[in-house]
């Protein structure tokens, strides 16, 4: 609707662990007209969190590129 929306998230700290990078096909930084990023990619993986709380949303001050609708 040409607003961003925001929702407060509360949750306990995610746990991580180390990850590998099988196949990588990254093309935003280029997309965006960035260098491309140097050396090997650092990556973690997470099975998430058990509980997560999520407050009232409300909109925001409209983004970047965006008109108030």
């Amino acid at each position: 609707l040409g607003m961003l929306w925001e929702t407060p998230v509360e949750h306990e700290p995610w746990p991580l662990a180390d990850a590998a990078v099988d196949v990588l096909e990254e093309t935003l930084t280029t997309a965006a007209g960035l260098p491309a990023p140097l050396g090997e990619p650092l990556v973690h993986f997470s099975e998430g969190v058990r509980h997560v709380r999520l407050g009232p949303s409300r909109p925001c001050l409209p983004g970047p590129g965006l008109t108030p609708g």
